[in-house]
């Protein structure tokens, strides 16, 4: 009897111990999101340019000549017209006295030649002379005429020599290095002697894709921005502190790098862009648009293209591939398979497979918030117990 009782105390212990509760499932793992939504962004066309004085000029000798002045310093800025060489003008200043010692002859030669011819014109009226005699008169006058415009012309030559004994700048701007020294014989094979740009403003020349050329357009064609913003980063990151214009678009595009060439011109009081310096260009629209947009963080990539993992309203993750348009350094412009109100996984992605439940907080990290927009509220619960 007592074995009885035993045994059944036994069987009652282990029923109860096969009663007690399974242990609870574990929580969705915790990951940050960001609600997708339009947000202003400024498209930027990025391009590599280069710096060209907005005029330059190479100082040549037109004339032969030994060169006796050099009246500037190297380096130095010069005034349009200002004196820079000066090429010995004895022979020339002597040209010139031939030529107008020859026009006096010649206009002597053809007042007599006038006058004969006149008066053998009277002759002819009145049958005093040969009709022979009044047309030597008459070629007399012409070749006097014509002898008279041909020392006209050689004093002009000879002006126009001695003129080119004095080399003066061109217009406002800034003398180089002189490629030769007073005492040398100069003329037009010597070369350049010295180089005067004009550096206030400055061109700056680049080329930009098919592709941005038609997102140029659209800048453009925007009311909100009749014009372009163009800027400048030095290669040390230094911004140029003035704006430029755009002054010049080709008219075709290189067939061979499938790019068009554009010029844009910046002031340049203090000299900051000097010709042949290798600068970033940035255009931009004046007021940014509005765009749906991610932050890069949330963008991953393979070989189907770009993807995002999105948490839906009961907290299951779902892959969605999207298309992308223009990205930045932070975001991404998003084109199509995203809305504004969708929430994207920024941070625990190692943590998400599609169709696992995770439990959604909006993330406050401040390097992956939208540009200050309206913004859609995110869901009040997503599905997952809330703790």
């Amino acid at each position: 009897m007592i074995r009885m009782f035993l045994i059944a105390g036994a069987a009652t212990l282990l029923l109860a111990g096969c009663e007690k509760e399974a242990p609870a499932p574990a929580a969705p793992p915790q990951v940050e999101v960001i609600t997708a939504a339009e947000a202003p962004i400024a498209e930027t066309i990025p391009a590599v340019g280069v710096a060209k004085a907005y005029d330059e000029v190479n100082l040549v000798a037109r004339v032969e000549g030994y060169l006796v002045n050099r009246n500037f310093k190297e380096g130095q800025e010069v005034k349009k017209d200002q004196l820079l060489y000066e090429i010995e003008p004895v022979l020339y200043r002597a040209q010139v006295e031939a030529a107008e010692a020859e026009l006096a002859k010649a206009k002597a030669n053809l007042a007599n030649a006038v006058e004969q011819y006149n008066r053998q014109q009277t002759l002819l009226k009145g049958d005093a002379t040969s009709e022979r005699a009044f047309q030597n008169a008459e070629a007399d006058k012409l070749s006097a005429e014509a002898d008279v415009r041909g020392c006209q012309a050689r004093l002009e030559t000879a002006n126009q020599n001695l003129e080119y004994t004095r080399i003066s700048a061109p217009f406002d701007g800034w003398v180089g290095l002189s490629a030769v020294s007073t005492g040398n014989l100069v003329n037009l094979e010597t070369g350049t002697l010295a180089k005067v740009v004009k550096t206030d403003p400055m061109r700056v020349e680049f080329v930009i894709t098919e592709m941005d050329i038609l997102k140029m357009h659209e800048f453009r064609k925007d009311g909100r921005n009749p014009d372009v913003k163009v800027s400048l980063t030095f290669q040390d990151g230094t911004v140029y502190p003035t704006e430029g214009k755009i002054s010049f678009w080709n008219n075709e595009i290189n067939n061979t790098t499938g790019t068009l060439k554009l010029q844009a011109v910046f002031p340049n009081p203090d000299r900051k862009l000097l010709p042949g310096m290798f600068v970033r260009v940035k255009l931009e629209p004046r007021q940014p648009s509005t765009k749906l947009l991610l932050p890069l963080a949330a963008l991953m990539n393979d070989q189907a293209g770009d993807y995002v993992y999105l948490v839906t309203p009961d907290g299951t993750v779902k892959r969605q591939t999207l298309k992308t348009a223009f990205r930045d350094d932070s975001f991404a412009v998003v084109t199509d398979n995203l809305k504004p109100g969708d929430r994207v996984v920024v941070k625990g992605l190692q943590k998400v497979r599609p169709g696992s439940k995770v439990r959604a907080v909006e993330s406050a990290d401040p390097n992956v918030q939208l540009p200050k927009a309206a913004k859609p509220e995110a869901p009040k619960t997503d599905g997952a117990k809330q703790k």
